[in-house]
Parts: structure tokens; C-alpha cells; sequence
């Protein structure tokens, strides 16, 4: 079961395949014979011993993705922790799972069976490996020796388990969806109150893909982040529906430290409160995960209508 959750899980921290050598294949030079060559087979990490190393893995934007070292402690993005032990590690609530089922050879992590692996090079940079794509997910200090390397292991394995959940709803709680999605957020799933999807992105998505067909065509909508609690949206009212959804082209969205939603009709015009957003932490992650609200938001019917339902000014 771990092997399987590992695999969608690291499909969204990822969402890429690996690359395969073929260099000599196609230029008439003579190469050796490796066809029969029987590669050494990685065993799984034994127990290490001694205390935990201080181990900080950061994503390719410095952000912190797992650092462990201060005792037991496994800390994780936004404020997540768990703890860490030779043979298994707990990441949030109760996520426990063991480590040492996954194998090592020198840097290169894989569980049995599983067509990827991550390998860490001489200089720390970590490396997802999958059916022909290799893609970097950051560098990891403090994995200087062998000994200190094989603790890595875990947070391979806790990697996956990094699971954010942020919720959007409006004023009156009658409307509310959430995202949610591994490690950096970059690709995520977005649902209604009920667990019913509404709209997903692959890291590789230029837009969200929405699963049911509204009275305008979402794709019109563009959420962007323009600054640390601002955002811009940008409709292309071309048609009746999308005209009758919003009343202008462009609009500003404020989001002040109490995670309130506001929209701005000018620039320099005071914000209109019209949702909010919860379960969120000051972090990369979650300021990721608030465009994707509010693109999902308002790429919908309800979000629409709550937007337009908002007094065009203060009482």
C-alpha cells in the first residue's frame, strides 16, 4: 500500500518520467557489451545508528522542503513536523511510515519494483529520475558522509507525505472549496465542500482544467499573482456569458494578514471583502495555494456570483 501512495505522490511532486541513455546507438562506433552484464542490486538501508544528522532539504527556490537533526524532530514546510527514528518517520498527524524499505546504492534512492529514483549528487543536488525525464528537486545539506547519506532514506520517503489542504469560502460560508496538493503546490486538485472535483493542475499545466462546464468558459479567467497579497484578475469578456458573469476586464485582489479576500474596482480604491481564506500558514507553498483558490473561485458559477453579489461600496 505505501508503494502505491508513494507513487502517486511523488507522480505530484514530480510529474515527470525519466531519461534513458542511448548514446553509441546510432553512430556506427563500437561500444562495449553490456546486454548480459547484471547490474549490482540495491538492498534496503539497515538501520543507522547514532543521532539523527541535521539534514536540510530545500527545493529549487530555497524553500525548505524537510529538515531533521534537532533530536528526533522532522520539519517540513508551513509549519508541518513530525519525528524521526532509525527504522520510521511521522509527518503530521499520525503519518507514520516506515523508511528502511527503501533501498540505496552509493546516492541513488528506489523502492523494489518502482521505475524511478532519486540520487543525490557530490555537491547535494537532488535528482527525480522516471521513464525518461530527469527532473531536479532542489539540494540537500549535511549529507557529507556515507553515514550521514543514508538517513536521506526517510526523507524520501516523508517527502510524499507532505500533504497541504487550503480552503476558500465566502462571507456567508455558503460557498466553499479547497486545494490541495504535495510538497510545493505547483500541481494541484481543487474540491467543493462535498470531496467533488471542481479543477486540477499538473506542474506542467498552463491553466487549471475544469471538470464540468459552467454558464462561461473558465478559460477566460486568469488569476496571477502580481505581489505578497495581491492579486490580478483578468477576464476576456467576449461573450454574453462572460460579460454577464464580471462587469470589467480587470480586477484586483487584496488578501490581508487575517487571510480576508477583498476586491479593488480601481488600483487605488479601498478593498470590497468578498471570502476568505482558511487553514492557511505564512509560506511559499500556501501563497501558491491562494491563486490557485482563487483562480479555481472564480472560474466558477458561485464564485462568480459572490463576486458580483459584493456592494460596489462600503456602507
Amino acid at each position: 500500500m505505501i508503494r502505491i501512495a508513494l507513487v502517486a505522490c511523488l507522480a505530484l511532486l514530480t510529474a515527470c518520467k525519466s531519461k534513458t541513455s542511448k548514446e553509441g546507438a546510432a553512430s556506427g562506433t563500437r561500444t562495449a557489451d553490456t546486454t548480459k552484464a547484471t547490474p549490482a542490486t540495491p538492498v534496503p538501508t539497515p538501520a543507522p545508528t547514532g543521532d539523527v544528522p541535521k539534514l536540510r532539504w530545500t527545493d529549487t527556490n530555497g524553500e525548505l522542503l524537510l529538515a531533521s537533526g534537532d533530536g528526533t524532530k522532522l520539519e517540513g514546510p508551513c509549519g508541518l513536523t513530525g519525528t524521526i527514528t532509525a527504522t520510521e518517520i511521522e509527518l503530521g498527524a499520525g503519518t507514520k511510515q516506515p523508511w528502511n524499505i527503501v533501498q540505496r546504492k552509493g546516492g541513488t534512492f528506489t523502492l523494489p519494483r518502482l521505475d524511478w529514483e532519486i540520487t543525490v549528487g557530490p555537491g547535494g543536488e537532488v535528482v527525480h529520475a522516471r521513464g525518461g525525464t530527469k527532473t531536479p528537486l532542489g539540494t540537500v545539506t549535511g549529507a557529507d558522509t556515507d553515514e550521514r547519506l543514508a538517513w536521506f532514506g526517510a526523507l524520501v520517503i516523508a517527502a510524499p507525505l507532505i500533504q497541504h489542504k487550503v480552503g476558500i469560502e465566502t462571507l456567508d460560508g455558503a460557498t466553499k472549496l479547497y486545494v490541495q496538493g504535495a510538497a510545493d503546490l505547483r500541481a494541484w486538485d481543487a474540491r467543493g465542500a462535498t470531496g467533488e472535483r471542481i479543477a486540477a493542475k499538473l506542474r506542467d499545466d498552463p491553466r487549471p482544467v475544469f471538470s464540468a462546464k459552467g454558464a462561461f468558459d473558465p478559460n477566460k479567467v486568469t488569476v496571477t499573482a502580481a505581489e505578497p497579497g495581491k492579486h490580478v484578475l483578468e477576464i476576456k469578456r467576449d461573450d454574453d456569458a462572460t460579460r454577464a458573469a464580471f462587469t470589467a476586464d480587470k480586477l484586483t485582489i487584496s488578501e490581508n494578514d487575517k487571510g480576508e479576500l477583498a476586491w479593488h474596482a480601481a488600483a487605488d480604491k479601498p478593498g470590497i471583502p468578498f471570502a476568505r481564506v482558511t487553514s492557511r500558514a505564512t509560506c511559499r507553498a500556501h501563497d501558491l495555494a491562494v491563486t490557485a483558490l482563487l483562480w479555481t473561485f472564480l472560474g466558477t458559477d458561485a464564485g462568480a456570483k459572490a463576486l458580483a453579489a459584493v456592494p460596489t461600496k462600503r456602507k
